[in-house]
């Protein structure tokens, strides 16, 4: 529809407010946010404008005179709406809510103002209205499942770069050093024995170190989440990637089975990286998981002792940092990282559960 003068200004505000006042009345979380409140302010605009245009419905004197009407842009109001939803987690039902009172107002509204009560005339309008709500709804529903979907395959391509990186950073290394001594220890052949024996010890050692590196990787892959939650699923990955040298515990309080499962296996993967980086990179001596699990919300952190870092020189270094984040983002979640030479390191993370937003 692109673009769309609304002529009918008045009616639409006037159901805007009685919207809004319902919504309150429900305690229906749309009514929270004001940005939320000026989405839907204008999708009852084009939704007025599309019933009046379709009905050809006068101008009232209750709507204001044409210099302060308004434009529309039908196309790509349900896409923002949708998209905006989604970056709030404000789960699609709330918008099905709002949606069933908006007609449950709007049409004794419009029947009233325009004095509608032939019976045909009446149906025609009804259904009219129920079209253009329902398709705006289905077309945000269809723009927010259509951003999760992307964020997730996005999050998803990044654990896919990172088994790359370390199947080109340690595995190549490993592999590459075990064929440099074997050279090396052909090259010495019988003149040199004892140097052509230890470099052969020295690229047996380098392939045990390669056969370590495919065994971890190929655990985390076919650990994730699992049936049992994310409990069993850490504790799986403490026990069997992380060095006997570092002290490691795992702390749970509350129901964590609460959790859904796409956010419990993006919240296993936000703590599985920072327990890696406290391995791999902070020479750390104890790690530490804890979780707590309440009714709508689940906090957890991962705090090493190791020797920390700057926080601005480590965007840059392969920690994961970023890939992390965007993985907090996607659960709507708050991901925080305390950290400072000498100093070891806490990774926060804080995951709603229900509702939008505060």
């Amino acid at each position: 529809m692109g673009y769309q003068t609304n002529k009918h200004v008045g009616l639409a505000e006037e159901i805007f407010r009685e919207h809004h006042r319902r919504l309150e009345s429900a305690s229906i979380a749309l009514t929270r946010n004001a940005p939320v409140l000026g989405q839907l302010q204008r999708n009852v605009h084009a939704i007025v404008a599309d019933v009046a245009e379709q009905f050809d419905l006068p101008v009232s004197n209750a709507d204001p005179p044409a210099d302060i009407d308004e434009v529309v842009n039908h196309t790509l109001l349900p896409t923002e709406i949708g998209v905006d939803r989604a970056l709030r987690n404000i789960h699609p039902i709330e918008s099905l809510r709002a949606a069933a009172l908006l007609f449950e107002v709007a049409l004794p509204i419009i029947l009233r103002r325009y004095v509608i009560t032939d019976p045909a005339r009446v149906a025609a309008v009804s259904l009219a209205l129920h079209d253009a709500i329902s398709r705006r709804v289905s077309l945000s529903s269809l723009a927010y499942v259509n951003y999760l979907i992307e964020k997730l395959q996005a999050s998803r391509r990044e654990e896919r770069r990172r088994i790359a990186r370390d199947l080109h950073d340690r595995l190549g290394h490993s592999i590459g050093l075990a064929l440099q001594n074997l050279d090396l220890s052909r090259h010495y052949g019988t003149q040199d024995r004892l140097r052509s024996d230890a470099k052969v010890g020295a690229a047996m050692h380098e392939m045990r170190e390669a056969l370590q590196t495919v065994q971890e990787l190929t655990a985390e892959l076919r650990r994730s989440f699992g049936a049992d939650g994310i409990e069993p699923a850490l504790r799986g990955y403490l026990a069997s990637s992380v060095p006997a040298t570092i002290r490691t515990g795992l702390t749970v309080t509350g129901d964590v089975k609460v959790m859904p499962r796409e956010v419990g296996e993006e919240l296993y993967l936000i703590l599985r990286e920072a327990a890696r980086n406290a391995v791999r990179h902070g020479e750390a001596t104890e790690l530490r998981i804890t979780i707590v699990a309440s009714e709508d919300a689940i906090n957890a952190e991962v705090i090493d002792d190791g020797r920390g870092f700057d926080l601005i020189d480590a965007q840059t270094a392969g920690f994961g940092l970023r890939s992390m984040a965007e993985r907090a983002d996607l659960l709507n979640g708050r991901f925080t990282i305390t950290s400072a030479p000498g100093s070891g390191t806490v990774v926060a993370v804080e995951v709603p559960l229900y509702g939008p937003e505060g």
